[in-house]
């Protein structure tokens, strides 16, 4: 892939690409059924579990700061790892991408709210290809449109939370009162557990690193100063959409319902506008061109056939970047269950998600030229001791996420990832990737 002079990313478009890929339909939606859960304290619930996602993407980050990873999360388990992790993390991918079907939709629905005679389908398809469209153009219009929509939803949110800080009511940050942690201890967890969905998505940054400005540094400082203003915005918009009403009217209920209630009809369309509409557009922007830009290098190690390395003018890897809208406009054509795809896949997902901690563990002595380099270096026990912090957590919200599912789920998910993983294993023994050598390629390495 070419890298142009024009497409080279500094740090501040790197946040706003993490940025507006984290800040999604997480904080429109599920806030109210966190605080169905805890009550009052989900504001807290969500600056928690913005540190536990942030201390779980240990591994991206220091991979960021030791490589230059064309192919993001793929690479890192195929390289620092082995080539059957990255296409493990590839499988575990696809049914991801589809996902993305439900944020589309979700943007037409909110279109429709606007224009009942919207075809809320129609909509979804459309918003799909013109982020296609965006990303084959290149890294700087894909940050460019990123950045922009950004600053439209920071100053949406903004406008909410001041509006409803100033009624704020003072129950909601009372931690003696009745409606804080209702539903004790256990229910507070119950929240920061389904809050964590929103706050792990520091892996997208990864895709982009081979386009980013001395990237070993830019990539994993643009994560860091990520990091507290996804939580500055979930913890004070969580507040603001809680404290803003009383706990019966936000419980259940999303962001969306609250502003109904604070603001006048006229700049209601406004709010929808420029938060729950920016807030899915910026993830939706951001994720399809991260998944496009980790398919072409995996279909260059034979995981996928060779038509998906074909890069245009630009650079960018255009047949992966239409298989990806490919899968999330398919669903939404065929009016397919994403759901029920998703949810029977979820457990294969994340169990790929952990391979990158077994990949990362064995990376300063696999590559102790490399490691002595990086930008995170340091003593190897507290290397360890941040990796085994980070295993400990993701491991608690693997095992959250498997007490989530149905007895049937857990099973169709069993099958799904046995079957998945005797197709990796197979694929690699078969000699069906072309993987040469085990260090990581030269330009991945050096290039600056």
């Amino acid at each position: 892939m070419g890298k142009k002079e024009k497409d080279i990313l500094g740090t501040s478009a790197l946040v706003w690409l993490t940025v507006g890929n984290m800040v999604g339909s997480g904080i429109m939606v599920l806030t109210g059924a966190a605080a169905a859960k805890t009550g009052y304290s989900v504001w807290l619930a969500f600056i928690i579990a913005t540190v536990l996602g942030f201390l779980g993407s240990w591994p991206q980050i220091l991979a960021a700061g030791t490589s230059v990873l064309d192919g993001g999360m793929f690479s890192l388990n195929s390289y620092f790892g082995h080539p059957v992790f990255g296409g493990l993390y590839l499988m575990g991918t696809l049914p991801e991408i589809m996902g993305q079907a439900s944020v589309a939709l979700g943007i037409g629905m909110y279109i429709k709210t606007m224009l009942p005679n919207t075809d809320t389908r129609i909509v979804a398809v459309v918003i799909a290809v013109v982020f296609y469209l965006c990303n084959i153009r290149g890294v700087s219009v894909i940050a460019g449109v990123q950045k922009y929509m950004v600053y439209i939803l920071f100053a949406g949110l903004g406008i909410f939370t001041v509006v409803s800080l100033k009624g704020l009511n003072p129950e909601a940050v009372n931690f003696a009162g009745n409606e804080f942690m209702t539903h004790g201890w256990k229910g507070f967890i119950v929240a920061v557990n389904m809050l964590t969905f929103s706050t792990q998505s520091y892996w997208a940054s990864l895709s982009f690193s081979k386009y980013a400005r001395n990237p070993k540094k830019s990539v994993p400082k643009a994560m860091v100063i990520a990091f507290p203003i996804i939580m500055a915005i979930y913890g004070l918009v969580t507040l603001a959409g809680v404290g803003g009403v009383d706990l019966q009217t936000f419980a259940g209920n999303t962001l969306g319902d609250v502003a109904k209630v604070i603001f006048p009809t006229w700049f209601l369309y406004i709010f929808i506008i420029a938060a729950p509409m920016m807030a899915l557009a910026t993830t939706l922007n951001g994720n399809q061109s991260a998944y496009s830009l980790m398919i072409a290098p995996a279909a260059e190690e034979g995981w996928l056939p060779k038509v998906f390395t074909k890069t245009n003018r630009k650079g960018m890897p255009y047949v992966a970047a239409t298989l990806v809208v490919l899968l999330i406009i398919l669903p939404v054509i065929f009016n397919w269950d994403v759901d029920f795809i998703t949810a029977n896949v979820m457990l294969f997902t994340n169990l790929a998600g952990i391979l990158q901690y077994f990949a990362m563990w064995r990376m300063p002595v696999k590559y102790p030229e490399l490691w002595e380099k990086s930008t995170f270096h340091m003593k190897k026990w507290k290397f360890h001791l941040l990796m085994l912090l980070s295993f400990a957590i993701r491991m608690i919200l693997l095992g959250a996420a498997i007490i989530s599912l149905s007895t049937k789920s857990l099973i169709i998910n069993i099958l799904v990832a046995v079957i998945l993983a005797l197709f990796c294993i197979i694929r690699f023994k078969m000699g069906m990737v072309n993987y040469k050598t085990e260090q990581p390629k030269r330009e991945y390495l050096d290039e600056e």
